[in-house]
């Protein structure tokens, strides 16, 4: 994969959703400072806010975008890892800024709140991209899995107790989710 046309969509992305996610990580430093101490609280805001920026990335949305990225030099499933890069970068700020504001607050409670936190938010955000891509109830459908993604990542970490699982979990989920992203960018965008 070439780094060039990669960065560029990436940078292009987060440029046209500037204010929007300025917006999500100005809330997520005042919801950290106000937010009592443990993972509901972060899971929960990040994974919503990680979701939102995904549906920003819907096609239409930015139509001279569209039009850049299917001419740049990129495979079908570089593409998608590219679109789907930006919307993990809003997230992951969002998370961090939470995570600082609580930090300054008294904390999380948890030395493992940075991972138990950011993995959860990274698979809601690539779950909920392909449902940027549908419309009706395939849409919802996906909303609903990205959703019950963070709370089967919650309760592997906070219920069960298995931080590597957590990890485990995210990460395969996540892989597979980038793929169907893929697959249906592949799908809908014809080259």
């Amino acid at each position: 994969m070439t780094s060039r046309p990669f960065l560029a969509i990436v940078a292009a992305r987060l440029y046209a959703e500037l204010g929007a996610v300025e917006f999500t990580i100005l809330a997520a430093v005042l919801v950290g400072m106000l937010a009592t101490p443990g993972l509901v609280g972060p899971l929960a805001f990040c994974c919503l806010a990680g979701i939102a920026s995904a549906m920003a990335q819907s096609p239409g949305r930015h139509p001279h975008l569209d039009l850049c990225e299917q001419s740049a030099p990129l495979f079908g499933r570089e593409l998608a890892r590219a679109k789907a890069f930006a919307p993990c970068v809003a997230a992951v700020c969002t998370a961090v800024a939470y995570l600082g504001a609580a930090q300054t607050r008294g904390g999380i409670g948890t030395p493992f709140a940075a991972p138990v936190v950011l993995s959860p938010v990274i698979l809601c955000t690539l779950v909920a991209l392909c449902a940027a891509i549908r419309t009706g109830v395939p849409r919802l459908l996906y909303l609903g899995f990205a959703i019950a993604a963070g709370a089967a990542a919650y309760s592997l970490a906070a219920l069960a107790h298995s931080v590597w699982g957590e990890l485990l979990f995210c990460a395969l989920a996540a892989f597979f989710a980038v793929r169907q992203y893929g697959e249906a960018l592949a799908r809908y965008d014809y080259i």
